[in-house]
């Protein structure tokens, strides 16, 4: 094993057992110090962030490649059937509810109706990956991880990774070797209809046929749009009040925008702005939007044309990375004929994939949006050029070190 340059040279000049002891004493040193880093240990979310990422690069330095295999292969597959099967024993729940308080694996098989010898082995692989607390042998605590699944948009990831994360990707290589391995483009007939045997149907109308997947689903999505930096982090929101022409005109019109979490953010930040505030999505989960009035929830088709005319922004989260390029056109053409020239903008919210050494959600993210929807996380020159088919042009795209995607500012071409 070898330390970075700087911390060998605490112990340069020293030889034999002298350096041995000098070494190790940095090392225990060292380990001490990982040891009492925590989410808490920076000053922002920005730093905690990098360290996350400079974490992951550590393990792979470190792990030999059957410590890699032994994790990938076995580890985190018995990870997520763990975390499934307290999921379907209602595990996190009733744990919360009898105090969540610290318990044997005897009192916890008790609690959800579960063989002792059975649910111990699967708490000890939560302990061992840090899913749950081992304060002592045979004892279990919950922690952060334990209690978020209480949230049904942390809690549903866990279904949703079983109806349809895990067997899509369990079926990509089948899939791509039976079409040649080219590169998925058809959001109805892909990874995910040879996976459900929905050919001819894409996921969005899947999910409103099969509503136990579908509420899942959209509990998901709302923890996608709700537990990132948010928009407000990365734009100057301030300027979309400050610049705008009247105090009548629709300001923001969230386009495809879930229950409405990025559009709360700005309502919470600017209330005088509520009525000029616009969620549009699919009637049914519209429906489900928790906005207050006087903000204006509209079932809306976002492959017809946009009624909202006239408004300063028109903002996109998670949208566009769900099509392809044909239907991510179609999307951005329908706002079009809405957009006042010189005045309206686009905000697209999405990850703009770096030609290298992208970031690991970046990828992942990459990967799940092709078995899932066909779609895709752009590059600049990919975003560039789609914009332009539309008739947009790119005017800036707005980074924040607190968050892993940007934000494409865009206006019309002309």
């Amino acid at each position: 094993m070898s330390l970075p340059a700087n911390v060998l040279n605490g112990v340069n000049g020293v030889s034999g057992g002298t350096r041995n002891r000098g070494f190790q004493g940095i090392l225990q040193g060292l380990m001490k110090s990982l040891e009492n880093i925590d989410s808490d240990s920076f000053e922002d979310e920005g730093e905690r962030a990098q360290a996350v990422v400079a974490a992951y690069a550590l393990i792979a330095r470190l792990e030999t490649p059957w410590e890699f295999l032994a994790r990938i292969g076995m580890g985190q597959p018995a990870l997520g059937a763990s975390l499934k099967v307290g999921k379907d024993l209602g595990l996190y729940g009733k744990w919360h509810e009898a105090g969540g308080e610290e318990k044997t694996s005897q009192e916890l098989a008790s609690l959800v109706g579960c063989d002792t010898i059975l649910l111990d082995r699967i708490l000890r692989h939560l302990a061992a990956n840090h899913m749950v607390d081992e304060p002592s042998i045979g004892r279990f605590r919950p922690n952060k991880f334990t209690t978020s699944f209480l949230q049904p948009s942390f809690g549903e990831w866990i279904n949703h990774l079983y109806d349809a994360t895990i067997p899509c990707f369990f079926r990509m290589p089948e899939y791509l070797a039976q079409t040649g391995y080219k590169n998925p483009a058809d959001p109805k007939d892909g990874v995910f209809q040879y996976t459900k045997g929905c050919k001819g149907e894409d996921c969005f109308h899947y999910f409103e046929k099969n509503p136990r997947e579908g509420t899942s689903f959209d509990h998901v999505m709302s923890g996608v749009m709700a537990n990132q930096a948010g928009w407000l982090d990365i734009y100057p929101h301030e300027t979309v009040v400050s610049q705008a022409k009247d105090d009548s005109s629709p300001l923001v019109v969230d386009v495809g925008g879930s229950i409405g979490h990025d559009l709360e953010r700005f309502r919470a930040a600017h209330p005088e702005t509520a009525s000029r505030l616009f969620l549009m999505d699919r009637p049914e989960v519209v429906a489900r939007s928790r906005l207050p009035d006087p903000v204006n929830k509209i079932g809306y088709d976002f492959f017809t044309p946009q009624q909202a005319t006239g408004a300063r922004i028109y903002y996109m989260h998670g949208v566009l990375h769900d099509w392809p390029d044909k239907e991510a056109r179609k999307i951005l053409e329908m706002q079009r004929d809405a957009l006042t020239p010189g005045y309206s903008k686009v905000l697209i919210h999405d990850h703009i994939a770096p030609k290298a050494l992208a970031h690991p959600h970046t990828t992942a993210y990459d990967l799940t949006m092709m078995v899932m929807v066909a779609g895709e996380e752009r590059s600049e020159d990919s975003w560039n050029a789609l914009l332009n088919s539309a008739g947009y042009k790119l005017v800036k795209i707005w980074r924040s070190p607190e968050a892993v995607q940007g934000i494409i500012e865009a206006e019309l071409a002309s």
